[in-house]
């Protein structure tokens, strides 16, 4: 009986997050990027199709030229495909269309001028599929994309029927080619042997035109945990193409183009939303998801379509297309989301984020002084925005918090923090002591009222007992714009339990802009309705974050002694009058003003979270805590003020 035959399509995707780290970069490159490219010269026989996130690109260009040269080579030899992408590798169906399509054709006219290469595939990132793409990828010039064969499964098609070249439709008729990558390879390559990997090609051979594609993660080929050692010293990769190499007469290795030019496409097909597996799992079904079960991640987002309206409404120049290339930037997906990698709970990751959407902000100019109400979270209420060439503070009736501040001096929204909440996975972790997680957002301007026996230990870990209804409770706001500046007054009738009483409690404060200075006034207006005189407890918290917790030149300064503790030093700092964050790395500080020697709290929020090399505590930011003893008559208000002064380090 006669041997069947199968075509394989060997794609690799080559990405490193906007942001991320140096290190990480030359680790990759030395590990995954150059030596597999070494092997394919030495296989001028072999293949593969090859994509590159433009993010990676721009670092290759200024720091490894020499990777470029060779994937140059490997095109102009006929062995590489490239594939095109958004360039900065955003989740397309998240973002507006314009610059879904924008992000496309950069990265599409970088290969063309770079490589002389005419992409016409396109690699979607993290393999998110919405049947709405089918319109901006044809609007983008593409003609064919890879989705996970889970998809195709959804759609009643197995894997064996999902060998080769499906055609989808989109509502107008438009029409798009699709490539499934199948999973059982995927897992196999590189963590079975190179013979187990033929084995699963010989299982899908056949008479007929059978097309399996691999398709995966660069960094998988040897810069994940054991892989460099793996594909290169033991020689898994070199194996690999010697088999294919012998095995010739039943397996060929195409490139997707030579796949669309020689075979024709089957369908068309429904082809529902969908990624791969894991990703299924990590988001519950939708990437979307991401968007609901984070909020930090939401309101991230929501920031980045602020912006990307005003980008689209801002006239042509140089100044215009700044301001595009830093939003392109802060559509980059790592930060959004979280799974086996840090993702959202990468400080480093967030703060490059807001660095690129308030750059954006920045390059079209201050903007003046404006005050509006708008539902920014997409929660049904709307919140106030104050935004001013020096800050930008955005409000939310829920808490009557401060939910984003924004230091536009040195690009930074020093509010960016991230809740800790329980993840699938701390179940399994075995720990001693077990992770803190947080009842309310880590916002800023929150408003407790403690118990005698609270301390600063349970309250760091969010367990301590809260006495009144007012950290994550509605807040009536408004807004009074003046010639001096704004006002944002945030009031709430609620109540404190004393003892066994739940007592009336009325919160009014009154937060301050000056149309000239960076600063946050804050006005604090608190009255009881009870017949008798109380002691109350009440404490401000507010959780900043700059660019790290324990590196070096980032500390606290107490008073006049600089520096003080680092950004991760948890303690009752004392009595104080001024207290500033200063990151000298960023270039920039958050000081509070008290009126007086106020007693401050101050810990570091840390989370738990999975990565590839297992669980890591993170730092998200530093809480501040400022409280008062109140002893207040019937009918006596109490007045607390400080101020937010955003600066430059060294001031």
């Amino acid at each position: 009986m006669p041997m069947g035959r199968i075509k394989l399509a060997f794609c690799v995707h080559n990405h490193q997050p906007v942001g991320n780290f140096g290190w990480v970069f030359e680790k990759a490159s030395d590990k995954a990027y150059r030596p597999f490219l070494e092997v394919l010269r030495g296989h001028p026989e072999m293949k593969v199709v090859l994509h590159y996130s433009g993010s990676l690109l721009s670092w290759l260009e200024e720091h490894r030229p020499d990777i470029l040269e060779e994937v140059g080579r490997a095109v102009s030899a006929g062995q590489a495909e490239l594939l095109t992408g958004g360039f900065y590798e955003p989740i397309l169906t998240i973002i507006p269309e314009r610059d879904a399509v924008g992000q496309i054709e950069r990265l599409t006219g970088y290969l063309r001028e770079r490589f002389e290469a005419e992409p016409k595939g396109l690699w979607l990132p993290e393999r998110v599929w919405e049947p709405e793409l089918i319109g901006v990828l044809r609007r983008a010039d593409v003609g064919y994309t890879l989705v996970d064969d889970n998809n195709l499964a959804r759609a009643g098609i197995s894997e064996e029927e999902s060998l080769g070249r499906f055609e989808v439709r989109g509502p107008d008729g438009q029409r798009l080619d699709v490539f499934a990558i199948n999973e059982p390879l995927r897992r196999a390559i590189p963590f079975e042997s190179p013979e187990a990997a033929l084995e699963h090609l010989r299982r899908l051979s056949g008479e007929d035109d059978r097309l399996v594609v691999w398709a995966d993660d660069g960094e998988k080929l040897g810069e994940w945990p054991g892989t460099h050692d793996l594909c290169y010293r033991q020689g898994w990769l070199e194996r690999f193409l010697r088999l294919l190499a012998d095995n010739r007469d039943w397996v060929e290795v195409v490139t997707l183009r030579e796949a669309v030019e020689r075979w024709p496409a089957r369908g068309p097909i429904e082809l529902p939303a969908g990624s791969y597996e894991e990703m299924i799992e990590w988001s519950g079904g939708c990437w979307r998801n991401f968007l609901g079960r984070y909020p930090e991640s939401n309101l991230m987002h929501r920031k980045m379509l602020l912006v990307s309206e005003r980008v689209a409404e801002a006239e042509g120049g140089e100044e215009a297309y700044q301001a595009r290339d830093r939003l392109y930037r802060g559509q980059a997906n790592d930060a959004y989301w979280h799974g086996v990698f840090g993702g959202l709970y990468l400080l480093h990751l967030r703060v490059s984020t807001y660095r690129n959407l308030l750059a954006a902000e920045n390059a079209l100019g201050d903007g003046g002084f404006d005050v509006r109400e708008a539902d920014l979270d997409g929660d049904g209420r709307e919140e106030v925005l104050v935004e001013h060439p020096g800050l930008n503070a955005y409000f939310h009736r829920i808490g009557g918090q401060l939910i984003e501040l924004d230091h536009r001096a040195v690009a930074a929204n020093v509010g960016a923090t991230l809740a800790r909440r329980p993840e699938p996975y701390h179940e399994r972790l075995r720990l001693d002591d077990g992770p803190a997680y947080d009842w309310y957002p880590r916002h800023s301007l929150i408003d407790h009222f403690l118990r005698e026996d609270a301390s600063l230990e349970g309250f760091a870990r969010c367990e301590y007992p809260e006495q009144g209804d007012f950290v994550n409770q509605p807040y009536d706001a408004e807004a009074r714009v003046h010639s001096r500046g704004a006002e944002v007054v945030l009031r709430r009738e609620g109540g404190v339990w004393v003892g066994d009483e739940f007592l009336p409690v009325t919160v009014r404060k009154e937060v301050g802009f000056s149309r000239r200075a960076p600063e946050v006034v804050v006005s604090y207006h608190i009255e009881h309705g009870a017949d008798r005189a109380v002691r109350l407890w009440f404490a401000c918290e507010s959780n900043f974050v700059l660019s790290a917790g324990e590196a070096p030149g980032r500390y606290y300064r107490v008073d006049d002694a600089d520096p003080g503790p680092a950004l991760d030093h948890q303690g009752d700092l004392g009595e104080v009058g001024r207290l500033a964050l200063v990151d000298e790395e960023l270039g920039g500080s958050v000081e509070l003003r008290f009126e007086g020697p106020t007693r401050v709290w101050a810990f570091p929020v840390r989370t738990l979270s999975q990565g590839l090399e297992g669980p890591t505590e993170s730092y998200q930011g530093s809480s501040v805590t400022a409280h008062w003893r109140l002893s207040l008559r019937p009918g006596e208000v109490a007045r607390i003020s400080f101020s937010i002064v955003l600066g430059r380090a060294g001031q």
